[in-house]
């Protein structure tokens, strides 16, 4: 892939250049050996065993039939496709759903990554499920959102008739998992499965990502090609003057780590713009750990003549459409101001997999960089756990008070926030580098997801910080990590409301809605134990017009 530098930008990346060639960077990390990130054993251990996705295109093509013969089947018999997933498991997909959109007489592809109940009925409310093929993705087999949404749609194949409802679902998901054998008990149509090496981030050209690819009708085989084509470039014989991977790499390293930089701005146009909840997910999981990170940010409105902080740089994917002249313009303009920016130049669609290929093979350099361990999420399990125990006690029939408190203000900071002077408040909690983050545990109608943007970039504009956005709980899977492990840089606003409706769970004491809120006050208290500065507002109903309320403060 083609790339394009300012000076600052270039003069950055020969930093990070510098530093790896010391590491052997490209010696090391196609042998394979862990010693590039981690001298200890324990680390070392791991990581070896988290490394298989260097080379999976050549994996997946020689996979490519049992791929394609399921795609042709799912295609004779069912209309769309439902991904029940999280993180790594559904943001690949989502991305190619996004980017291709609906093929011609193939199934359409819908991904549905919450456990909200107004999100859920959204998606039931699109398919008829005697004619949907779904598909529940996860690594681990036991993860608690698609479980729940794998209890909630066989419930409604079996209403809608279906003899052997098991024949409308697949699964892909390690060797071994507990999901196999559900698999196997309720008599899923195919299983995939999926080798044990590959993290969840880093699955992208792998089943996870390349079957939903397939059922959707893109041309799978062409995808993979183009990336193995590619990964050529970025191999241990490729200078890094012709490296894309390694530049951006070198690029992420050594702005944290040499330059106060750690502001990862994507600019990306339109017709590309999920890709950055997948890189964001691979970033922010991989290096926020340790008192250090990569904050990416991503889907912030961009605005010309901005005058952005000095702990931001920038990374220009351009796709050549018409809505890129857009933001080439931006991207110029920030160069012209001395903004350090990287351009990579994506010829068409169809080089999707190897920006993914890129992407993954940088964030592993810029964790060589920081001297962490880009393989692990040491503290995703922290909001888990919490989540449990508020979901122990609903089972139990005790409903915290806290669930549905108007405002939770985190121990370290409860006598300097209300919500009558949120904005003053949150302004005198923010320190030299910290960002915003703004946490939604809402169903994004289109009036809902607006005055959310609206909020963001009013934080933005007003404070200068950069603010970063993600829907929970598909954020706990994303960028969770970098919340509770970076250097404590973070003042976050979680929103939670109660749904319009609520759904109960199959086999469950308790509903979606009570789940997701469950999540909503479990990351609150995970990010409360850090010592994180979180502030959690339950909104009432309308949505929309609260949460301008809200935005009306600042």
């Amino acid at each position: 892939m083609n790339t394009q530098t300012t000076p600052l930008a270039e003069g950055i990346i020969r930093e990070g250049a510098f530093k790896l060639e010391n590491l052997e960077f490209n010696t090391k990390f196609w042998t394979r050996n862990p010693s590039l990130w981690k001298q200890d054993k324990e680390h070392q251990d791991f990581i070896v065993k988290f490394l298989g996705w260097q080379k999976v295109y050549d994996w997946t093509l020689a996979r490519l039939d049992e791929i394609t013969s399921f795609a042709q089947d799912v295609k004779t018999h069912f209309k769309h496709c439902v991904v029940m997933g999280m993180g790594g498991s559904s943001l690949a997909p989502e991305v190619f759903r996004t980017v291709f959109g609906k093929q011609e007489g193939w199934p359409e592809l819908i991904v549905l990554d919450t456990t909200h109940p107004d999100w859920v009925a959204s998606a039931r409310a699109r398919i008829n499920p005697a004619e949907t093929l779904f598909i529940f993705a996860s690594k681990s087999g036991g993860t608690v959102e698609p479980s729940s949404q794998f209890a909630y749609f066989f419930d409604e194949v079996k209403k809608s008739g279906v003899k052997e409802p098991g024949q409308n679902f697949a699964a892909i998901t390690d060797e071994n998992t507990g999901l196999q054998k559900l698999a196997k008990d309720y008599n899923f149509r195919h299983t995939f499965i999926n080798p044990s090496d590959i993290g969840g981030r880093f699955s992208a050209l792998s089943f996870f990502g390349i079957v939903p690819a397939a059922i959707m009708g893109i041309d799978v085989k062409k995808i993979l090609t183009i990336a193995k084509e590619e990964a050529a470039t970025f191999g241990p014989e490729a200078s890094v003057k012709e490296n894309a991977a390694v530049k951006l790499g070198a690029f992420m390293g050594a702005c944290a780590v040499n330059h106060g930089k750690d502001k990862l701005t994507l600019l990306i146009p339109n017709d590309l713009a999920t890709f950055g909840l997948w890189a964001e997910q691979l970033v922010a999981e991989s290096t926020g750990k340790e008192g250090k990170g990569v904050v990416p940010v991503t889907g912030e409105i961009l605005h010309p003549n901005f005058d952005y902080r000095e702990d931001r740089y920038f990374v220009h994917l351009s796709t050549g459409s018409d809505d890129d002249k857009r933001v080439k313009a931006i991207a110029q303009e920030l160069a012209e101001r001395s903004y350090p920016v990287l351009t990579i130049e994506i010829k068409n669609t169809y080089y999707l997999g190897a920006l993914f290929l890129l992407w993954e093979i940088a964030t592993a350099a810029a964790g060589a960089i920081l001297a962490i361990d880009p393989f692990d999420q040491p503290n995703v399990q922290e909001a888990k756990t919490m989540t449990k125990n508020v979901l122990t006690k609903l089972a139990a029939g005790d409903i915290p008070d806290s669930i549905s408190a108007p405002i939770l203000v985190s121990k370290d900071i409860s006598g300097q926030v209300k919500l009558d002077t949120l904005a003053q408040d949150i302004y005198s909690l923010l320190e030299s580098n910290d960002y915003v983050a703004i946490l939604p545990y809402v169903f994004p109608s289109k009036e809902v997801d607006d005055a959310l943007l609206a909020l963001r970039d009013k934080i933005m504009v007003r404070t200068k910080r950069a603010v970063l956005f993600g829907y929970g709980p598909r954020y706990l899977h994303s960028t969770g990590q970098l919340h509770k492990g970076d250097g404590n840089n973070g003042v976050f606003l979680i929103l939670s409301a109660n749904p319009e409706a609520d759904i109960k769970i199959p086999g469950q004491q308790y509903t979606f809605g009570q789940l997701c809120n469950a999540q909503a006050l479990g990351d609150f208290q995970a990010l409360e134990s850090k010592g994180r500065r979180a502030i959690k507002i339950h909104l009432a109903q309308p949505l929309a017009e609260n949460i301008k309320k809200i935005s009306n403060l600042f």
